[in-house]
Protein backbone atom coordinates (compact mmCIF):
# COMPACT_ATOMS: atom_id res chain seq x y z
CA UNK A 1 0.00 0.00 0.00
CA UNK A 2 1.76 3.20 -0.95
CA UNK A 3 0.03 6.35 1.57
CA UNK A 4 1.71 8.77 -0.53
CA UNK A 5 -1.02 8.91 -2.92
CA UNK A 6 -3.40 10.04 0.27
CA UNK A 7 -3.34 13.36 1.48
CA UNK A 8 -2.39 13.94 4.69
CA UNK A 9 -0.86 10.19 5.01
CA UNK A 10 2.73 11.01 3.60
CA UNK A 11 5.16 10.16 6.23
CA UNK A 12 6.28 13.43 7.13
CA UNK A 13 2.15 13.77 7.87
CA UNK A 14 2.17 10.97 9.92
CA UNK A 15 5.64 11.70 11.68
CA UNK A 16 4.12 15.63 12.73
CA UNK A 17 0.81 14.08 13.41
CA UNK A 18 3.09 11.86 16.41
CA UNK A 19 4.88 14.48 17.68
CA UNK A 20 2.15 17.08 17.94
CA UNK A 21 -0.13 14.37 19.95
CA UNK A 22 2.89 13.58 22.05
CA UNK A 23 3.68 17.10 22.63
CA UNK A 24 -0.28 17.54 24.55
CA UNK A 25 1.07 14.58 26.64
CA UNK A 26 1.71 11.15 26.68
CA UNK A 27 -0.18 9.64 23.73
CA UNK A 28 -0.93 6.48 21.78
CA UNK A 29 -0.71 5.27 18.30
CA UNK A 30 -4.69 5.25 18.49
CA UNK A 31 -4.25 8.69 19.58
CA UNK A 32 -2.17 9.54 16.36
CA UNK A 33 -4.96 7.40 14.82
CA UNK A 34 -7.88 9.99 16.18
CA UNK A 35 -5.45 12.98 15.33
CA UNK A 36 -4.97 11.89 11.27
CA UNK A 37 -8.61 11.13 10.70
CA UNK A 38 -9.54 14.37 12.29
CA UNK A 39 -6.63 16.00 10.31
CA UNK A 40 -8.42 14.39 7.23
CA UNK A 41 -12.20 15.34 8.12
CA UNK A 42 -11.05 18.95 8.91
CA UNK A 43 -10.25 19.40 4.77
CA UNK A 44 -13.47 17.46 3.82
CA UNK A 45 -11.95 14.16 3.11
CA UNK A 46 -12.33 10.63 4.36
CA UNK A 47 -10.21 8.38 5.69
CA UNK A 48 -8.88 5.91 2.81
CA UNK A 49 -7.67 2.91 4.78
CA UNK A 50 -8.22 0.34 7.56
CA UNK A 51 -7.19 1.20 10.90
CA UNK A 52 -5.21 -2.05 10.56
CA UNK A 53 -3.63 -1.10 7.44
CA UNK A 54 -2.43 2.72 8.75
CA UNK A 55 -1.44 1.09 12.33
CA UNK A 56 1.82 -0.94 11.01
CA UNK A 57 3.52 2.58 8.85
CA UNK A 58 2.43 4.40 12.21
CA UNK A 59 4.16 1.99 14.53
CA UNK A 60 7.42 1.98 12.48
CA UNK A 61 7.49 6.40 12.29
CA UNK A 62 6.82 6.31 16.46
CA UNK A 63 10.33 3.74 16.76
CA UNK A 64 11.97 6.02 13.90
CA UNK A 65 10.62 9.03 16.20
CA UNK A 66 12.02 7.28 19.07
CA UNK A 67 15.79 6.54 17.79
CA UNK A 68 16.12 9.83 17.01
CA UNK A 69 14.98 10.71 20.64
CA UNK A 70 12.21 12.89 19.29
CA UNK A 71 9.61 11.14 21.32
CA UNK A 72 10.43 9.28 24.89
CA UNK A 73 8.49 5.96 25.07
CA UNK A 74 6.99 4.87 28.49
CA UNK A 75 4.96 1.63 29.79
CA UNK A 76 1.75 0.85 27.86
CA UNK A 77 3.12 2.21 24.47
CA UNK A 78 3.06 5.63 25.05
CA UNK A 79 5.00 8.41 24.08
CA UNK A 80 5.77 11.38 24.69
CA UNK A 81 7.75 14.53 23.16
CA UNK A 82 11.08 15.14 24.27
CA UNK A 83 12.90 18.53 24.20
CA UNK A 84 15.15 17.79 21.02
CA UNK A 85 11.32 16.40 20.00
CA UNK A 86 9.99 19.62 21.01
CA UNK A 87 13.21 21.51 18.69
CA UNK A 88 12.31 19.36 15.45
CA UNK A 89 8.75 20.31 15.75
CA UNK A 90 9.74 23.85 15.87
CA UNK A 91 12.52 23.74 13.12
CA UNK A 92 9.95 21.68 10.50
CA UNK A 93 6.27 22.68 11.36
CA UNK A 94 5.74 21.30 7.88
CA UNK A 95 6.84 17.74 8.39
CA UNK A 96 9.57 15.56 9.30
CA UNK A 97 10.99 12.08 7.68
CA UNK A 98 13.90 9.71 7.58
CA UNK A 99 15.40 12.48 5.83
CA UNK A 100 15.31 15.07 8.78
CA UNK A 101 16.10 12.29 11.13
CA UNK A 102 19.04 11.31 9.88
CA UNK A 103 20.95 14.53 10.99
CA UNK A 104 20.52 12.64 14.61
CA UNK A 105 23.73 10.68 15.41
CA UNK A 106 21.02 8.20 17.54
CA UNK A 107 19.18 7.67 14.35
CA UNK A 108 22.04 7.08 12.04
CA UNK A 109 23.33 4.23 14.29
CA UNK A 110 19.83 2.93 14.70
CA UNK A 111 19.47 2.90 10.72
CA UNK A 112 23.56 1.13 10.49
CA UNK A 113 22.44 -1.23 13.02
CA UNK A 114 19.42 -2.07 10.78
CA UNK A 115 21.54 -2.66 7.60
CA UNK A 116 21.36 -5.87 6.11
CA UNK A 117 18.63 -6.95 8.47
CA UNK A 118 15.17 -6.81 6.28
CA UNK A 119 12.43 -5.38 8.75
CA UNK A 120 9.44 -7.84 8.81
CA UNK A 121 6.47 -6.76 7.67
CA UNK A 122 2.85 -7.84 8.07
CA UNK A 123 2.48 -10.98 5.88
CA UNK A 124 5.69 -11.52 5.76
CA UNK A 125 6.42 -15.44 4.76
CA UNK A 126 10.42 -14.86 5.54
CA UNK A 127 11.60 -14.43 8.99
CA UNK A 128 14.49 -11.88 9.39
CA UNK A 129 17.64 -13.53 7.58
CA UNK A 130 15.82 -15.59 5.16
CA UNK A 131 15.85 -12.61 2.13
CA UNK A 132 17.72 -13.97 -0.64
CA UNK A 133 17.74 -10.33 -1.74
CA UNK A 134 21.51 -9.23 -0.82
CA UNK A 135 23.06 -12.42 -1.84
CA UNK A 136 21.32 -11.23 -5.61
CA UNK A 137 22.78 -7.98 -4.71
CA UNK A 138 26.41 -9.26 -4.63
CA UNK A 139 25.75 -11.67 -7.53
CA UNK A 140 24.98 -8.42 -9.43
CA UNK A 141 28.13 -6.64 -8.22
CA UNK A 142 30.50 -9.50 -8.97
CA UNK A 143 28.76 -10.02 -12.17
CA UNK A 144 29.73 -6.78 -13.32
CA UNK A 145 33.48 -7.20 -12.31
CA UNK A 146 33.66 -9.95 -14.63
CA UNK A 147 31.98 -8.56 -17.75
CA UNK A 148 28.74 -9.17 -17.51
CA UNK A 149 26.19 -6.85 -19.32
CA UNK A 150 23.17 -5.86 -17.17
CA UNK A 151 21.13 -7.70 -19.65
CA UNK A 152 23.02 -11.15 -18.49
CA UNK A 153 20.82 -10.73 -15.27
CA UNK A 154 19.57 -14.51 -14.86
CA UNK A 155 16.37 -14.05 -12.67
CA UNK A 156 13.01 -13.30 -14.22
CA UNK A 157 11.85 -9.85 -14.71
CA UNK A 158 9.19 -8.65 -11.97
CA UNK A 159 10.57 -10.30 -8.81
CA UNK A 160 13.09 -9.08 -6.24
CA UNK A 161 15.76 -10.93 -7.30
CA UNK A 162 16.25 -9.72 -10.29
CA UNK A 163 15.79 -6.02 -9.00
CA UNK A 164 18.41 -6.76 -6.54
CA UNK A 165 21.14 -8.63 -8.99
CA UNK A 166 20.53 -5.44 -11.18
CA UNK A 167 20.98 -3.10 -8.19
CA UNK A 168 24.11 -4.75 -7.69
CA UNK A 169 25.78 -4.44 -11.11
CA UNK A 170 24.58 -1.05 -11.28
CA UNK A 171 26.10 -0.01 -8.14
CA UNK A 172 29.62 -1.60 -9.40
CA UNK A 173 29.27 0.06 -12.57
CA UNK A 174 28.99 3.71 -10.37
CA UNK A 175 31.45 2.46 -8.76
CA UNK A 176 33.93 2.38 -11.85
CA UNK A 177 32.37 5.73 -13.22
CA UNK A 178 33.10 7.44 -9.79
CA UNK A 179 37.03 5.66 -9.47
CA UNK A 180 37.56 7.19 -13.16
CA UNK A 181 35.89 10.51 -12.33
CA UNK A 182 38.18 10.96 -9.35
CA UNK A 183 41.12 9.94 -10.87
CA UNK A 184 40.49 12.23 -14.16
CA UNK A 185 40.24 15.36 -11.65
CA UNK A 186 43.36 14.18 -9.78
CA UNK A 187 47.06 15.62 -11.01
CA UNK A 188 49.56 13.40 -9.13
CA UNK A 189 52.63 14.93 -9.97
Amino acid sequence: MDLTDYPLLHEADMMLTLLRVAAKGPATLDDALDRLKTNLASVGGTFPVTDAEILPHLSRMREHLIAALLLEEFEHGRVAITPRGERALAEHPSGIDDSVLMAYPEFRDFIKARAGHPMKTVGDKNPPGDDPRPVEFDQGFVAFREGLDINDNPHSRDTSMHIAWENGWSEAKDDVTRLDAWAAGSTNI
